[in-house]
């Protein structure tokens, strides 16, 4: 029997796209809003996200109508998608409650307008159970689709390849303000801080984004051709 303390859990579960109005955005093939690890630096979760799709407009009302967003901004913007910071509005009895009650860590978070598809890590089989017992008593629906042993160390976090300096300038820009709506600093004081140019940090800042985005989208491909070859 595998021992706990060495192997967690991995639950792939679906979720209805609750809270949004429906429009032609859900109408969209292309619509897909794909999740972007952040950097732990507060107890709070950081919610970035990659958006496609065809109305980059409808994108921004989806965001602007849905119940769990409260607000959010438009981070950077290219072909492959745009990247959004989203301020949670969690509600006591929805899904993200239940996982962070259950020190769940979600590792992948797609959502289509055929609903949100989740991959959760549970650091044990008692919190995996604990989780699953939450959503059905709060009525939370999920469709659970695959369970099985996981070690939380199988993949690398989003920012492992970031050089220290690109760390540093990203964890300083969050802890400081500088991501919030309206930004609560300028480029100016956290290139003091760290003793670089504004034009030495806004290329770092730069890069270490167009990296985080880059490894969201290849995990998207990844996840596309996988389902192709099923």
């Amino acid at each position: 029997m595998t021992d706990d303390r060495d192997t967690g859990y991995e639950v792939e579960l679906g979720h209805p796209l609750v809270g949004a109005s429906p429009d032609a955005t859900l109408e969209d093939p292309e619509f897909e809003l794909t999740f972007v690890g952040g950097i732990p630096v507060s107890g709070e979760p950081v919610p970035y996200f990659v958006a496609r799709g065809r109305d980059r407009e409808a994108l921004d009302e989806f965001l602007d109508d849905h119940v769990n967003i409260e607000c959010f901004e438009s981070v950077s913007d290219g072909p492959e998608g745009r990247l959004y910071r989203c301020k949670w509005a969690t509600h006591e009895g929805d899904i993200i409650s239940a996982i962070r009650e259950c020190d769940g860590i979600v590792r992948r978070m797609v959502g289509t307008r055929y609903g949100w598809s989740l991959s959760v890590y549970f650091a044990s089989n008692e919190l995996t159970t604990r989780f699953h017992d939450a959503c059905l008593s709060r009525d939370i629906d999920i469709d659970v689709r695959r369970v099985e042993p996981a070690r939380l160390d199988e993949r690398h976090p989003p920012d492992s390849d970031l050089s220290e300096k690109q760390l540093a300038a990203l964890r300083l820009a969050f802890e400081r303000g500088y991501f919030e709506t309206p930004k609560e600093t300028g480029l100016d004081d956290i290139a003091s801080r760290l003793g670089i140019t504004e034009q030495a940090l806004s290329q770092r800042l730069r890069r270490a984004l167009r990296h985080l985005v880059g490894s969201a989208i290849d995990d998207i491909d990844d996840i596309d051709r996988d389902s192709r070859s099923e």
